[in-house]
Parts: C-alpha cells; sequence; structure tokens
C-alpha cells in the first residue's frame, strides 16, 4: 500500500504526520508540572492526565510509564541521527527520522529551487491542488501559493477549476 508523502491523523488533539523523511508527533500543551526536556531526558516524569495513565495501565497498554523518551533515544543508537524534541508553554512536537529514508535520490531534486521543484512534481504527478503540492515537497502553504502564483504568471503552469476544487497542472 503506498501512503502519500504527508498522511495527517488527529486523535484526541494530538497531530501525527507521515512524510517521507520523518514522522512529526505535535502534542497541544508543554510539558507539565514544570519540568524540562533535559529533566524528563534523565527519567523524571510528568503525567498529564493522571486518570488517563490509570486506565491505560488497568488495561495493559501502558508498561513502566515515564520510559517512553529514553526508549526513544535507545532505539536510533549507532545510527547517526536522534529523534528532535521542540518543546514551548503550549506544545511538545517530536520529530523521528525515517531510518529508512534513503536521499540519495534526492539529492539533485535538492539542488533545485522551490518553484522548478513544483514545475517537476506538476510534470510527475499531473494536477495538484495547493496542500497536494505542499505535502508532497513539504513546503508551507504560504510558501507554496507564492511559487504557484509566480510559476503562473511566468506561464509554467496553469490554473484549472475555482475555489476548493482548483488544482494546477505543468504547461
Amino acid at each position: 500500500m503506498h501512503l502519500p508523502i504527508e498522511t495527517i491523523y488527529y486523535i484526541l488533539y494530538i497531530k501525527i504526520q507521515f512524510f517521507e523523511d520523518r514522522m512529526e508527533i505535535l502534542s497541544p500543551g508543554g510539558i507539565p508540572d514544570g519540568l524540562t526536556l533535559d529533566e524528563i531526558k534523565d527519567g523524571m516524569t510528568a503525567v498529564r492526565n493522571p486518570q488517563l495513565v490509570h486506565i491505560l495501565d488497568k488495561m495493559n497498554y501502558i508498561e513502566n510509564y515515564g520510559t517512553g523518551i529514553n526508549r526513544m533515544f535507545e532505539s536510533y543508537d549507532g545510527t547517526g541521527v536522534q529523534p528532535e524534541f521542540k518543546v514551548t508553554p503550549h506544545m511538545f512536537k517530536v520529530i523521528f527520522p525515517n531510518l529508512n529514508y534513503n536521499n540519495k535520490s534526492k539529492k539533485v531534486e535538492n539542488n533545485l529551487s522551490d518553484a522548478d521543484r513544483i514545475v517537476l512534481l506538476l510534470q510527475e504527478k499531473g494536477a495538484l491542488s495547493i496542500k497536494e503540492i505542499s505535502s508532497y515537497l513539504g513546503l508551507t502553504i504560504y510558501k507554496t501559493r507564492k511559487n504557484v502564483r509566480e510559476l503562473i504568471a511566468q506561464k509554467n503552469i496553469k490554473k484549472i477549476g475555482q475555489s476548493v476544487n482548483t488544482k494546477y497542472k505543468s504547461r
């Protein structure tokens, strides 16, 4: 089964995104109890929802809670990459590199401008929406729209359809 480059799941307001080269999990809210990321990495625990932990523990869905961060790092030992954490008072984000991703074939593509990458993508895939282009190339919606407008003005791509049905196609 072939998943699109980016697949998004929302589970209890937790956003999980799958990309070719990584998986990102974003949880709203910062670290509870005023702990720091370094303290959590050292094994300190902070339970955001004790009732949920209790229920999951009774149902045997969790074991040794508070060990997840250490196990994440252990699973990447010897690979040359590590999970990345971004923590603010309003969010907790973990980025897991895909150990099976081969970026050697992407080196040529990485030397291209975003606009050139959009044109190549549309030549390969056919008509796509702004959201699909953004997802395939890992660009923000804003950056994608800006590039698409410029490409239309340069007559490198054309707009098909209106409103929510709008797609873009290479000429």
